[in-house]
């Protein structure tokens, strides 16, 4: 009975030392060191959704550049993947043939203003001329007239030779006809310059519009950009040959930079929360330390499905100075600030912990940490709005050690 007795005694004592054990093993398990805290505060929170989002082209978004000459590529002065400016210099055609006929055109008209500035100089001189033998003539026509008029009636009254009134009558004519050919030859001098000067003046318009299509011609052998943009294709290189034909010969391909749109996908549970004007924050992998900026500009109605989830496509126009980083198809991570509160209650996120279905936060009470459930609201990367359970200024814990049971909040 007392052997009995005495295994009772230590089975009990084996029970109760290890039940004991558990339970110092439970409070230590339940302890919660703290090693930092803070206060509940208001201040600013961001409504933030993320997703994943990819570079796209709008429609219209490439330019193809060309030429409307047929030579060698002499000079090409970009590449793939530059960034060029409105009116910068892309390429050079062969311009030797151009310019060769552009000297000759320069030599012809030269010429031709040569001879107008001759013809005006040389004709009025000669009309100058042939208006003072006109004048002699004349004068001379006059006398002759007058002395065979004497000399007729001279004869009339017997005071006068026959010989003498044929010779008077004989110089009047070569007089009349020596007026009428001074008179022949102003008039032709007269139409012959502004027949000379016509001519003169004809040649230089030609010249000047051979000149000017010449001009243009050597244009086209200069390419230009007309945008500000970035290379995404070269046709030519230097040493070939373009033919152009009724199409423009193309040579380079430049990309649009107010053409590019980050397509957001966004999932079906936030798409309510997302409107055009939105701010959105975006980077990509090529780029890390860059972060970029923009505002929604339209919801595309249409779902896209992609593994069995749905998503809508916000979409947000690329700024210009963007577009020499950015590329088509590059994957990009976003922030879309849905909303904005300035006076809000706000607790780190460190704090929040999850258990089954509830967060609750360890309320500094007299020294000592003090489980609290509370409700949360907006959640951004820094900190979490508390809509109950808190009130401005209670120290909380946010760096500790908890229960194993208990999980951060995410």
């Amino acid at each position: 009975m007392k052997k009995f007795l005495i295994i009772f005694i230590l089975l009990v004592a084996v029970i109760g030392g290890f039940t004991v054990y558990k339970l110092s093993q439970k409070e230590k398990q339940e302890e919660v060191k703290i090693f930092k805290t803070a206060k509940v505060k208001r201040g600013r929170i961001e409504n933030i959704i993320n997703a994943t989002a990819i570079v796209k082209t709008r429609v219209n978004a490439y330019l193809k550049i060309g030429t409307r000459t047929t030579g060698l590529v002499e000079k090409m002065f970009i590449d793939i993947g530059d960034y060029v400016k409105k009116g910068q210099l892309i390429a050079i055609i062969d311009q030797r043939e151009i310019k060769k006929n552009i000297e000759k055109l320069k030599y012809q008209l030269q010429k031709a203003k040569n001879r107008l500035e001759q013809v005006e100089k040389v004709y009025p001189l000669k009309i100058k001329e042939a208006e003072k033998n006109l004048q002699s003539a004349e004068a001379e026509y006059q006398y002759a007239l007058w002395k065979f008029e004497r000399e007729k009636q001279l004869l009339k009254e017997e005071f006068t030779t026959r010989e003498s009134y044929e010779m008077a009558q004989k110089e009047l004519e070569t007089k009349k006809a020596k007026l009428k050919a001074s008179e022949e030859t102003l008039k032709r001098l007269k139409v012959e310059y502004q027949t000379e000067k016509k001519i003169a003046q004809d040649d230089i318009k030609i010249y000047q519009k051979e000149l000017e299509r010449e001009k243009i011609r050597l244009s086209y052998t200069e390419i230009y950009s007309p945008i500000d943009g970035i290379v995404s294709n070269v046709v030519a290189r230097e040493g070939e040959t373009l033919v152009a034909g009724l199409q423009a010969a193309e040579l380079v391909t430049i990309l649009k930079p107010d053409h590019l749109e980050i397509q957001i996908f966004v999932d079906e549970t936030d798409i309510g929360k997302v409107k055009p004007g939105q701010e959105v924050l975006y980077h990509v992998d090529a780029y890390p330390d860059k972060t970029f900026s923009g505002k929604i500009t339209k919801i595309y109605p249409e779902p896209v499905v992609k593994q069995n989830i749905v998503y809508y496509l916000a979409i947000v126009s690329v700024k210009k100075e963007y577009a020499r980083f950015l590329r088509p198809e590059m994957t990009v991570y976003t922030k879309i600030i849905a909303g904005v509160k300035e006076n809000a209650l706000i607790i780190p996120n460190t704090a929040v912990r999850f258990e089954r279905g509830r967060q609750f936060v360890f309320v500094i009470k007299n020294g000592k940490p003090e489980k609290r459930f509370i409700k949360t609201g907006w959640i951004d990367e820094n900190y979490t709005e508390v809509i109950e359970g808190l009130k401005e200024g209670e120290v909380i814990a946010v760096k500790f050690t908890a229960p194993v049971k208990t999980k951060v909040f995410k």
